[in-house]
């Protein structure tokens, strides 16, 4: 089953689709049409999750810790790393992004929806919490990142001593900014799609391929993410977590890509879930 959001009179409405029409449901879960229905391409789609923040899993495959082997990937790890979107951040599959003047970057990711509250969850019961997974481009512009690095005196892990030392900071002026959570174009189930192995994950700037890999490289699965999420913190029924990116083609290090271009059309796609296509315009 494949539902949608869709905005209709500025109010956000479920669906599902059945060929070239939408179906008005009640909720997520609820299957049954309530009678409306719509032509999907005359239809202006919405992430097809409700409107909340999404936790994003922070460096999830070899490749964005500079090694080729998950098992070296885990180790150095140790275990999934996390921030956080905030929720109006989101826009639909087909909406606008707007860019600094330095300039974004796509991470092609898969985001999963939670059909239950999670807390202390075993494998099992993460497995059986998932509702279902829709596309999702973790927009960052790298560039901006840097305002967020400061100067501070710290103990060097090193030598014990106290120095001045560059402190990189968190993740916010470069992954929380307007627009900058596309997803869609639709909510794909697990009876549809059981699980995320072996999905090939692309992503492309005005047709030039940035990224090309597979959801095989994750490095810790979507039941382990969850396992480690629910025993900091009680996920809420309807929770929306993001497994990682890939990463970059053509790069000397691929867990960076410096923009080439800032506006144009943006593209992520993973096999099997989706694709979203969002135009990317600079704000002056």
């Amino acid at each position: 089953m494949k539902y949608v959001s869709f905005l209709k009179d500025g109010v956000k409405y479920f669906g599902i689709v059945e060929g070239d029409y939408v179906y008005e449901v009640e909720s997520l879960e609820n299957g049954e049409p309530k009678g409306n229905s719509y032509k999907l391409s005359e239809l202006a789609l919405h992430a097809p999750v409700p409107q909340r923040e999404i936790i994003c899993t922070l460096t999830n495959s070899p490749k964005m810790v500079g090694v080729d082997s998950k098992e070296k990937a885990r180790e150095l790890l140790g275990s999934p790393k996390f921030f956080i979107k905030l929720s109006w951040t989101m826009i639909g599959p087909y909406d606008t992004i707007f860019s600094p003047k330095s300039g974004v970057r796509p991470e092609v990711e898969i985001a999963v929806l939670t059909k239950k509250k999670l807390k202390n969850a075993t494998l099992t019961e993460a497995k059986e919490a998932v509702l279902g997974y829709t596309v999702f481009n973790d927009v960052t512009a790298p560039a901006e990142f840097k305002k967020d690095w400061y100067r501070a005196f710290r103990r060097d892990p090193n030598d014990g001593k106290i120095k001045e030392m560059t402190i990189r900071g968190v993740h916010f002026r470069n992954k929380n900014r307007d627009t900058f959570s596309p997803m869609g174009p639709w909510l794909v189930t697990v009876d549809e799609l059981p699980d995320i192995q072996g999905l090939r994950m692309r992503s492309y700037i005005n047709n030039e391929q940035i990224q090309d890999g597979s959801s095989d490289e994750l490095v810790f699965s979507v039941e382990e993410i969850l396992v480690e999420l629910s025993s900091i913190l009680t996920l809420p029924k309807y929770s929306i977590i993001t497994t990682g990116t890939i990463g970059y083609l053509n790069a000397e290090d691929p867990s960076e890509y410096k923009p080439k271009n800032s506006e144009g059309i943006m593209i992520a796609e993973t096999e099997k879930i989706g694709r979203i296509e969002n135009k990317v315009v600079i704000e002056y």
